[in-house]
């Protein structure tokens, strides 16, 4: 199942289920909280309908991220990327950081390009949905889980200052980091445990990342972990999983304005942006 936030003649955002093979998209009943848990419980068979379908072609895609989510993220997760940074020894924990709601855009969104950095750079990403609620207290946080979609981390890498990165700046601009077009539920793409699906991220049509899941140093699984025994998980809360190598800061091939950034994962869509003029405000 895909399941879509998206907007149409009344510009109020809602959510639906995609049938990509009829072109259509199913509206649904509710915020994710309200329909999300019991979709889960039902073994993704039973989601509320409200309405008729509509074309695909009549709506506005969104971000599958609702405006109280909170955006989690990992950091050094592919053994590749840490070699073509120069590391010799595999990290001993995760690195972690939060985004705010604001950095977030949606599929054909533009990429903000601010002002303050010249490093401007591209992180394809596996993004963890969570579907229900999770505390630290909750045993294990894989059944919570409602699915996967496609991120770029996009991040300013000159953020940095004499202790090291500022994540806030780095990782947390607004509008630099989009999400989308859907997210595929769990019993189509594959439990956490077993996960292997291919990312990949284009720049202008070239290919600059690639790679599969089942490279990851610490699967979703442990990184699902990681965040339930610090902090409590709600329905529509995004988790980033990390990227592999092939990025800007490994060859100085930062984005400019007018990239274009194709952003995929194999099983659940392509998420396509380009990026703003320098300095633009907005």
């Amino acid at each position: 199942m895909r399941l879509a936030r998206f907007t149409a003649a009344d510009d109020v955002p809602r959510w639906g289920v995609v049938d990509l093979g009829a072109e259509k998209i199913q509206p649904v009943l509710g915020r994710i909280a309200e329909w999300a848990p019991e979709l889960i419980a039902s073994g993704f068979t039973t989601v509320p309908a409200q309405g008729g379908p509509l074309a695909l072609a009549d709506v506005r895609l969104l971000a599958p991220v609702e405006e109280t989510a909170k955006i989690l993220g990992t950091g050094m997760n592919y053994w590749s990327h840490l070699e073509r940074l120069g590391r010799t020894e595999r990290p001993r924990s995760l690195t972690s950081f939060i985004k705010p709601r604001t950095a977030v855009i949606g599929p054909d969104d533009e990429i903000r390009n601010p002002a303050l950095t010249e490093q401007l750079d591209y992180e394809v990403e596996l993004v963890a949905v969570i579907g229900d609620q999770v505390t630290p207290m909750t045993d294990d946080a894989v059944p919570a889980l409602l699915g996967y979609t496609v991120g770029n981390d996009v991040s300013a890498r000159d953020q940095r200052n004499e202790l090291g990165p500022d994540l806030v700046s780095m990782k947390s601009l607004d509008a630099t980091t989009p999400i989308g077009p859907w997210i595929t539920t769990v019993d189509e793409l594959g439990t956490p445990a077993d996960l292997d699906v291919t990312i990949r991220c284009r720049v202008n049509g070239a290919v600059r990342q690639e790679d599969t899941t089942k490279r990851m140093l610490w699967p979703v699984t442990e990184i699902l972990d990681f965040f339930r025994v610090r902090i409590s998980m709600a329905p529509g809360d995004v988790v980033f999983t990390g990227t592999t190598c092939g990025v800007g800061l490994e060859d100085g091939r930062f984005l400019r304005a007018g990239d274009v950034l194709e952003t995929d994962i194999d099983g659940i869509g392509t998420l396509r942006n380009i990026v703003g003029v320098h300095g633009a405000r907005g």
